[in-house]
């Protein structure tokens, strides 16, 4: 990982970009290249992933014992 430390902020997002175009055109192992500069970027910047709506927590039994239908 030192290799990543020593690119610049714009080096990462210019290989994360390259990385996804070769991902479009069907190169497998692309997307996951892309992934870790797109990840390194994202460290640096100090950016975390927030939710939109909060993560319903609620066990799968209790969803799996409630009818999928409503009996009017």
């Amino acid at each position: 990982m030192t290799e990543l430390e020593r690119l610049s902020d714009d080096e990462l997002m210019e290989l994360a970009r390259q990385w996804r175009l070769e991902a479009l055109r069907g190169n497998r192992n692309a997307r996951g290249y892309a992934h870790v500069y797109e990840v390194e970027h994202r460290r640096r910047a100090g950016q975390t992933v927030v939710p939109s709506r909060p993560l319903d927590l609620t066990p799968l039994a209790v969803i799996a014992s409630k009818p999928w239908w409503r009996f009017w």
